[in-house]
């Protein structure tokens, strides 16, 4: 159903793209074919967020590293909600994906960070989407979670899904851009 609409106004599709995201982080291969640039998204989409959630946990933190409810204005809800949707939206977009690709190699991000090995990376993508899928799928559910106690001003559940994230986000990075570390 999703390629159908996709087919159908495949012109529109692009237009609302391309309003979305004037960057053009994720590109359409074919016509109902979405790839996934990883260093693009999580540049321009995962990063942000969650960098985001994190800082605002070490500025709203009680000495046991508790989000306190009592440092929590008004407004940090409020960014919280907002930078939870984003990446909740971010993780949902990287799940749906067609396809994935390390890195565009017309894009911005084509040098690969000190360490990592770009076509390594290609390699176990496409060895295994299904699992990076499953990460991606993992991560946007968990952000949904986060969004969700947010809204209702659960401050304990809110300090358990940020301590969780880091373990999401490293699940992902140990097995498709740094599992020769772990094979030792």
């Amino acid at each position: 159903m999703r390629h159908s609409i996709l087919m159908v106004s495949a012109g529109t599709a692009l237009v609302a793209a391309c309003v979305a995201n004037p960057d053009g982080a994720v590109e359409t291969a074919a016509a109902g074919s979405d790839i996934y640039y990883l260093r693009a998204g999580m540049i321009e989409d995962i990063n942000p967020p969650t960098e985001a959630i994190w800082n605002m946990q070490v500025e709203v933190m009680d000495d046991l590293g508790n989000f306190d409810p009592a440092l929590m204005t008004e407004q940090h809800w409020i960014d919280l909600e907002n930078h939870a949707r984003i990446l909740a939206s971010a993780s949902a977009r990287m799940a749906l994906a067609d396809a994935y690709v390390a890195a565009d190699p017309s894009g911005p991000y084509t040098e690969a960070p000190v360490g990592t090995d770009l076509a390594a990376i290609q390699q176990r993508l496409d060895a295994n989407p299904e699992a990076y899928r499953a990460f991606a799928t993992n991560l946007g559910e968990h952000t949904e979670r986060l969004l969700s106690a947010a809204r209702s001003r659960d401050a304990g559940m809110v300090t358990q899904l940020v301590n969780d994230l880091q373990p999401n986000c490293k699940a992902c990075h140990d097995v498709f851009w740094y599992p020769e570390e772990y094979q030792q």
